[in-house]
């Protein structure tokens, strides 16, 4: 019963696969080895996400890295063809595509430049293509997020899908397991960085060093506004809204002796106060001492505060380990029909 299951299963899993449109995601190539190899797969990884989530999944299957490397025979094999392939469309039906993209970084002057083509891999037609350039990565990143969507939408205007009732095309909602990682690492992070340190240590070692830069850069704290919390209206304000109550504590009692020792020496130069003047005054220094004080330190705390949480999030994002993993759906070719499977990536 349970191997007619399966075989039922796989069958099912076959015929899915047959009525889909392959795309496949090329890695992205650099012509002047100036980008990391970890860039250019975030690159890579941000195109075919984009992919997944503008074209109908009924009718499009976006290719793993693994099912490509799969159909070139080795991973060695498959940077070089990604890199020397003369003709996209050659290289899509190489690996048994319907459809084949690919970036490509160049440089113009000091400018990074990116430029994508789409092909139709059984006709060799250019279906579109789009270019940019930008001082770093980064705004590299930004121009894939910009104009790959109305790249991959120029595959929905083929006679193909052209036929197919407007009701019937869905569109992919759900993220790639990428953005699903990162979600979860800004969860632990959300509640709390020392009290889930290694959690955040264990989840981001399959993230990127963008992902990871990404995450530190939305989270990390400033401390301008707790300082002037702490300066007006002061007695710690800032640091208890900031999380710090040890230094919110020590900054109440300062100003409040500092503000007490003010108007106690004021008081005191009454007439019919046993104080002599010139004591009343000296308290009443003193408290302007201790206030200017707590000024002082009220840019102090939050300033400490701030840099040991920023510390503790950069060490687990990035921690000392260069150790990750991925699970990833695997297409491979079985008698010229595709099979489904899920693979475990172990990365060091």
């Amino acid at each position: 019963m349970k191997k007619q299951f399966f075989f039922l299963l796989f069958l099912a899993l076959t015929a899915y696969a047959q009525q889909q449109k392959r795309v496949a995601i090329i890695q992205t190539v650099d012509d002047g080895d100036s980008i990391k190899p970890a860039d250019l797969a975030y690159l890579t990884d941000k195109l075919r996400e984009t992919a997944v989530n503008v074209l109908p999944k009924q009718q499009y299957g976006v290719m793993t890295t693994e099912s490509i490397v799969a159909f070139l025979g080795s991973q060695e094999r498959a940077q070089k063809e990604c890199k020397e392939a003369s003709c996209l469309a050659e290289l899509g039906r190489k690996v048994n595509a319907d459809y084949v993209a690919q970036g490509r970084i160049g440089r113009f002057g000091k400018e990074l430049t990116i430029k994508v083509e789409l092909y139709n891999s059984k006709s060799g037609n250019l279906i579109g293509s789009f270019t940019g350039d930008s001082k770093n990565i980064y705004g590299l990143r930004d121009i894939i997020n910009e104009k790959a969507p109305d790249l991959f939408n120029k595959m929905l205007a083929s006679p193909s899908v052209a036929t197919q009732p407007p009701q019937q095309v869905q569109y992919q909602q759900q993220p790639s397991a990428n953005m699903e990682q990162r979600a979860k690492v800004q969860w632990y992070i959300n509640n709390g960085v020392e009290k889930h340190k290694e959690e955040i240590k264990r989840e981001a070692l399959s993230l990127s060093y963008m992902d990871k830069t990404d995450l530190y850069n939305e989270n990390k704290k400033s401390a301008l506004g707790y300082a002037l919390l702490n300066f007006f209206p002061g007695f710690g304000l800032g640091s208890y809204v900031q999380g710090d109550n040890t230094s919110g504590v020590t900054q109440t009692i300062m100003d409040v002796a500092g503000w007490g020792l003010i108007f106690g020496g004021i008081a005191m130069t009454d007439n019919d106060s046993p104080v002599s003047e010139e004591v009343a005054i000296g308290i009443a220094v003193s408290g302007g001492v201790i206030l200017i004080a707590g000024r002082f330190m009220a840019w102090v705390f939050p300033s400490i505060h701030q840099n040991k949480y920023n510390e503790a999030l950069d060490e687990a994002l990035n921690g000392n380990s260069n150790v990750s993993y991925s699970i990833d759906p695997l297409i491979v070719p079985k008698d010229g029909t595709p099979a489904i499977g899920l693979v475990f990536n172990l990365r060091y």
